[in-house]
């Protein structure tokens, strides 16, 4: 005769503290955390500027080497999300979405802030600019930095809690 299982369960909370490097693409998170600047890589053979970066080209797998790419770029495709992860869950909803950078030949997922939250003011074809979290609060992570829509720049960068780029 066979017994049915029953599993016992207890909550319980685990904190693992670890360190993980960046590898390769650190370049990338050093100079968004220090310098606010956005950084892709080239590849040395057919030249595509891949954004966010990749140690080897995606296309040809030659050796990209480190470019500086500008704070501005257009919205690809975005949505608004209404449910939220703990970094942006004040700002909820917000938009995210596939940006390209001007002169980058792919699209980097980032969030979208907008005073105006409507899908119009996040939509395909949207020009856009990259916001920053002041100097003491950026960690070198993706959450760094966002961006807005470009006639809201001026009034997002001069928030007490962020700051424009160049």
């Amino acid at each position: 005769m066979s017994e049915k299982f029953e599993d016992h369960q207890i909550r319980d909370k685990i904190q693992i503290d670890y360190k993980y490097t960046m590898g390769g693409q650190s370049k990338f998170f050093i100079e968004l955390m220090k310098n606010k600047k956005l950084h892709g890589t080239k590849c040395a053979k057919c030249g595509k500027i891949w954004m966010p970066p990749r140690k080897h080209c995606s296309e040809c797998y030659t050796p990209a080497e480190w470019v500086e790419m500008p704070h501005t770029g257009t919205i690809e495709v975005s949505t608004i999300v209404w449910y939220g992860a703990a970094e942006f869950i004040k700002n909820v909803p917000y938009g995210c979405g596939f940006i390209k950078l001007d002169g980058a030949d792919n699209s980097l997922f980032q969030g979208i802030f907008s005073e105006n939250l409507v899908p119009s003011k996040i939509k395909k074809g949207r020009r856009v600019r990259a916001v920053f979290k002041k100097s003491d609060e950026r960690e070198g992570k993706m959450t760094d930095f966002f961006f807005v829509p470009e006639d809201e720049y001026e009034t997002w960068a001069n928030k007490p809690e962020f700051e424009g780029g160049e």
